[in-house]
């Protein structure tokens, strides 16, 4: 399997900096471009127009980026990070910050994810 960028995104249309990040990274290193959204199983991000409509932006600028967007739901989001990262391939996996500038998903991911996989913070 070829190796992958992997972009981890919320339900924001301000995420549309970490795909554009993992676009230039994916086109560096002439690699495969995937996004993910791994959300609740009881968080219906589909039920929320706001939601939805950050979604469908999201999906229109990976189509455009060249990426396949996933989204995932599942109770342990970064467990769930952690598999689709094995699953395909991924390299180097691009996470943001929280609204309060924290980086604790990409801490957790530093702490889940074998030393093969770099994490970038976006």
């Amino acid at each position: 399997m070829e190796p992958t960028v992997l972009v981890c995104v919320t339900v924001q249309k301000e995420c549309e900096r970490l795909i554009l990040a993992g676009k230039r990274l994916a086109d560096n290193g002439n690699i495969a471009l995937r996004v993910l959204h791994v959300t609740q199983p009881d968080a219906a991000p589909l039920g929320n127009p706001d939601a939805q409509e950050a979604l469908n932006a999201l999906y229109a600028l990976s189509r455009k980026a060249g990426a396949e967007m996933t989204l995932l739901y599942n109770a342990d989001v970064r467990a769930a990070i952690v598999d689709f990262a094995h699953q395909v391939n991924a390299v180097c996996v691009v996470v943001g910050s929280d609204k309060q500038g924290n980086w604790a998903m990409a801490e957790a991911l530093e702490d889940l994810l074998d030393d093969s996989i770099t994490i970038m913070r976006a």
